[in-house]
């Protein structure tokens, strides 16, 4: 898988997604733990803002909350793909993430909540 993706946007997403900010994605891959901002998010996986690198195919223990939901959602995800700080673009450095074992419960929750603050 490349660094980054072929072709980011909507036309590659199988989800709506919406825009977010999480102000803690908690990611755990065996012994190392960090945290993320989240700035997007849909039933099938998230944007990940953060400094720490991670290589595309690596598979995540995730958390994160969302704004206005007074709960918690985990799951295991894989990087997709990755970006580093670019000043050019000044898009944020971080990693895409596919949910791979997202509950059902949870997924129809995300799309709810989704619809609800409207796609981004």
């Amino acid at each position: 898988m490349s660094e980054q993706p072929e072709a980011a946007g909507p036309d590659r997403r199988a989800h709506p997604r919406s825009p977010i900010v999480v102000r803690e994605a908690r990611c755990i891959c065996g012994i190392d733990v960090f945290f993320g901002y989240a700035l997007d998010v849909s039933r099938g996986g998230m944007f990940v803002s953060t400094t720490k690198r991670r290589k595309a195919g690596e598979v995540h223990e995730i958390r994160f909350q969302i704004p206005g939901l007074d709960r918690w959602f985990e799951c295991r995800a894989r990087v997709v793909w990755n970006r580093g700080f670019d000043p050019a673009t000044r898009q944020a450095p971080g990693f895409g993430v596919q949910f791979l074992d997202l509950a059902e419960e949870d997924a129809r929750t995300l799309d709810a909540w989704v619809r609800r603050v409207g796609p981004g």
